[in-house]
C-alpha cells in the first residue's frame, strides 16, 4: 500500500474515532451518509479492483462479512440514552472502539499476507478498506437507528441520562 493511502487511512480512521468517542444525535434520515462517503471513495477513488482468483474473493467475501458482524455488534453495544428534549443520542463505547480498530488491523494484516505469498494479486488496498469500513458502518448505522427508535418509542422503559 502506497505511503499516501496509508495517511489516508490513518487520517479517516482518526476521524472515525473521534465522531465515534462525541456523543452525536441520531438522525434517520442522515444515517447512511458516513458510509456512503466511506463506500463511495473506496469505490470510486480508491483504486478498488475485482478479485482476480477464487481465493482473492474469497478474502473479500470474509471481509464483508467480518464487516458484516462488525458492524451489527457495534450496532449493537454503543450506548443510547434520550436528552433532556426527549432526543436520541449515541455514543461509541471502548468496546465498539476496540472493534472497530480490530477490523482494521485485520484488514490491514490479511492485506500484508496477501501481499507477502502473492495470493490476490493487486486486488486489495484502499478502495477495499474503505467499503469494508463502509459496510460496517452501514450496518451500525441501522441497529443504532432501530434501537433508538425503539427508546423513543418507549422512553419510560430506559433510564435517562
Amino acid at each position: 500500500m502506497p505511503l499516501h493511502e496509508a495517511l489516508a487511512i490513518l487520517a479517516l480512521t482518526a476521524y472515525a474515532l473521534y465522531k465515534q468517542s462525541v456523543a452525536h444525535r441520531v438522525v434517520g434520515r442522515t444515517r447512511f451518509k458516513l458510509a456512503l462517503i466511506y463506500c463511495g471513495v473506496g469505490l470510486v477513488a480508491g483504486g478498488f479492483q475485482w478479485p482476480p482468483s477464487e481465493l482473492a474473493w474469497m478474502v473479500l467475501l470474509g471481509g464483508l462479512l467480518l464487516s458484516a458482524v462488525t458492524g451489527v455488534a457495534r450496532g449493537r453495544w454503543s450506548r443510547l440514552w434520550l436528552d433532556a428534549n426527549g432526543q436520541p443520542m449515541a455514543r461509541g463505547t471502548p468496546l465498539t472502539i476496540a472493534l472497530f480498530l480490530l477490523l482494521i488491523a485485520l484488514k490491514v494484516g490479511i492485506g500484508a499476507w496477501e501481499a507477502e505469498t502473492h495470493q490476490a494479486a493487486a486486488h486489495g488496498g484502499f478502495g477495499e478498506v474503505l467499503l469494508l469500513i463502509g459496510v460496517m458502518v452501514a450496518l451500525q448505522a441501522e441497529i443504532v437507528w432501530r434501537r433508538a427508535s425503539k427508546l423513543a418509542a418507549s422512553p419510560s422503559a430506559f433510564v435517562r441520562a
